[in-house]
């Protein structure tokens, strides 16, 4: 499986995006691939960070390369095309189109190389997805909102409409709300998807929604902390800052604005350990292992059907009162988190 990379190759890749710097593989080295969507949110450097830790581990024989497609689907698919020409025996790959990603996922394939579908699935039986439990996700976030507010006028925020993984946080979340908004507890006053969860946008689209409905609004059902980021300073703006927010990611801004009372909840999802854990699949397929055979990973079925192997590790509820446990984990240190906390003081900043 191993391959020599020639350095013509190398050097014509490197012009196609290429970010990791441009190097002659030895026989010996397992080449592990890295397509990033962007590199916009935090939490993904965090991620990278899982992966690089854990292929040291691994021995020095693994390499990491990698390619950030910058938000563009057709970016992403030359990205592709380029760390196969490098040498890349595995490919893990964060999808910023799932659907537009196919014929890059396709040709890999053809040549042989296992790929990992990197926390957005990728519809194929024949690629490992390795996540989180999505549809906990959601729903840990919905049950923490309803726990603090559960009636009154709520809006949603959605993530962007071509990701399916917007459809798997949205069931969690339903699970939750829909009881509540079929008894008459809470009306939807609007519901609205962010182009690539960008913040900016989001806090444009939360100016709109309290516009339209002349600040009437008691809860945003969010779905990640960068959007909430964007959704808290519209509220801020308004004077209105304080009411029920909810995220994903355990971002630091984000458990800063818990501990401030801005935000009501983040799901932490432990992106560090999902790096490792990706890295540790990317050992074991480069070596020839079953993609059912990854230590974790069990049947799941996708959207359209069909049955892949997935590793799904399970997502933890973050609100003020258990704080601790991403300063206990070294998250976030607790000056960072209690920065600025200086009314309602919740335990870990006390």
């Amino acid at each position: 499986m191993t391959r020599i990379v020639s350095l013509a190759i190398a050097v014509a890749t490197a012009v196609a995006g290429i970010l990791a710097p441009v190097r002659l593989a030895s026989a010996d080295d397992v080449i592990v691939g890295v397509s990033w969507r962007h590199f916009q949110e935090e939490r993904w450097r965090i991620d990278e960070r899982g992966i690089k830790d854990e292929l040291a581990v691994a021995g020095e024989q693994y390499k990491y390369i990698s390619a950030d497609a910058q938000s563009d689907p057709q970016k992403q698919l030359t990205d592709l095309e380029g760390l196969v020409a490098r040498g890349a025996q595995v490919l893990i790959v964060l999808a910023q189109d799932s659907n537009a990603v196919m014929p890059g996922i396709e040709r890999a394939k053809a040549e042989g190389i296992p790929i990992i579908a990197y926390d957005v699935p990728i519809d194929d039986p024949d690629v490992l997805f390795l996540s989180f439990d999505n549809v906990a996700v959601g729903r840990l976030m919905a049950e923490a909102m309803v726990a603090v507010k559960p009636e009154g006028k709520w809006a949603i925020i959605k993530g962007d409409a071509q990701m399916p993984i917007v459809d798997l946080f949205f069931s969690g979340q339903w699970q939750v709300v829909e009881p509540l908004v079929a008894g008459g507890a809470i009306e939807i006053v609007a519901e609205q998807n962010v182009e690539n969860w960008k913040p900016d946008v989001a806090q444009t689209t939360m100016d709109q929604i309290l516009t339209a409905n002349n600040n009437q609004v008691d809860a945003v059902l969010t779905m990640n902390d960068g959007m909430a980021g964007g959704v808290v300073a519209a509220l801020t703006s308004q004077g209105m800052e304080g009411i029920p927010v909810s995220g994903q990611d355990g971002d630091v801004a984000a458990l800063n604005r818990i501990a401030k009372g801005h935000q009501t909840v983040s799901v932490w999802k432990n992106s560090y350990e999902l790096g490792r854990a990706a890295a540790r699949a990317a050992v074991a397929l480069a070596g020839g292992a079953d993609m059912l055979s990854v230590d974790g990973a069990a049947p799941y079925e996708t959207p359209s059907g069909a049955t892949q192997a997935a590793l799904l590790l399970e997502p933890i509820k973050v609100t003020r009162d258990n704080l601790n446990l991403v300063i206990d984990a070294n998250w976030i240190d607790k000056e960072a988190l209690c920065q600025g906390v200086t009314e309602n003081v919740p335990p870990a900043c006390q």
